[in-house]
């Protein structure tokens, strides 16, 4: 299993912007297709400065290449750059690190998520 880190740095006081464009081009929905990925969540800083992470848990490094390769990955990028008050290149891989231990272990991330109506 990996761990991938995607930041964004937006101008001061855009995040929510960046996330109606998570959430108007779902992005999130879209990666969560690809065979492999576990868990995804667009989280921010409690005392917001600028910054959001995209955070995903993956099958294996195949997985996460597959999403790199899927069509509709930067599909939002135009409308993702002008919040961006950094260098931002949509093609960019998050940093990815291996998970050395997991609890629960790592094939309890597989199973589908339980929804609040189960």
């Amino acid at each position: 299993m990996i761990v991938s880190l995607m930041k964004f740095e937006v101008h001061l006081g855009a995040e929510p912007q960046l996330h109606e464009v998570f959430r108007r081009h779902r992005i999130l929905e879209t990666a969560m297709t690809v065979e492999g990925c576990w868990k995804l969540a667009l989280a921010m800083p409690d005392e917001p400065d600028g910054t959001a992470y995209v955070v995903g848990f993956w099958e294996s490094e195949r997985a996460y290449q597959r999403w790199m390769e899927h069509p509709e990955r930067g599909a939002a990028a135009g409308d993702l750059l002008p919040l961006m008050s950094g260098a931002f290149d949509p093609a960019a891989p998050a940093l990815k690190m291996n998970i050395l231990h997991s609890v629960p272990e790592a094939d309890a991330w597989s199973r589908p998520a339980k929804t609040n109506h189960e």
